[in-house]
C-alpha cells in the first residue's frame, strides 16, 4: 500500500505542523499545495495510476473475451474432430466384424465352419480312396488296405 501509506503519512505530518507566521505568498502557496490536507502531486499521481488500472482493465477484459472466443472456437473444433472419430470407429468395428479373424463368433457359426470343414474332409477322403481303387485296377497293385490291416493286427 506504499502511496496511501504516504498520503496518509502527509495528513499526519500536516495536522501536527504548528501553522507559521507567513507572508499571504507564502500562504498561497500552501494553499496550492495543500488542498484538504492532500498534496495535488499525491492526486495527480493517483488519477495517473488509475487511468492507467483503468485502460489495463479495458484491454485484459478485450483479450478475455478474444480467449473465450478461441476457446469456443477449439471447444467446436474438438466436438467436431469427437464425432469424425465416433465415425470411423463406427466404420471399422462394421468392416472388421466381416473379415476379422480374432471376433468372437457365436457358437452357430462356429458349428456351422466345423461342419463344412468335416464334409470336405470326408469329400477328400473319398476321392484319396477312390484314386487307391483306380491305381489298384490300372496297375494291378495289391490291396494296400489288406496290409495296413495286416499290420495293426501283429
Amino acid at each position: 500500500m506504499g502511496l496511501l501509506d504516504n498520503v496518509k503519512k502527509m495528513v499526519k505530518k500536516e495536522a501536527t505542523e504548528t501553522p507559521q507566521q507567513t507572508s499571504d505568498d507564502q500562504k498561497q502557496v500552501q494553499s496550492i499545495h495543500v488542498t484538504n490536507g492532500i498534496d495535488p502531486k499525491v492526486i495527480d499521481a493517483m488519477n495517473e495510476r488509475m487511468t492507467k488500472i483503468e485502460n489495463d482493465l479495458g484491454r485484459i477484459t478485450g483479450e478475455m473475451e478474444g480467449q473465450k472466443k478461441t476457446l469456443n472456437d477449439i471447444k467446436n473444433e474438438l466436438e467436431g474432430i469427437k464425432e469424425n472419430v465416433k465415425m470411423v470407429v463406427s466404420l471399422y468395428e462394421l468392416v472388421s466384424r466381416d473379415f476379422n479373424p480374432f471376433m468372437d463368433k457365436t457358437p452357430e457359426e462356429i458349428r456351422g465352419i466345423t461342419d463344412t470343414l468335416a464334409d470336405q474332409v470326408n469329400n477328400v477322403k473319398q476321392l484319396v480312396e477312390a484314386a487307391i481303387k483306380d491305381l489298384r485296377e490300372l496297375y494291378g497293385v495289391p490291396d494296400i488296405d489288406q496290409f495296413i490291416q495286416m499290420e495293426e493286427k501283429k
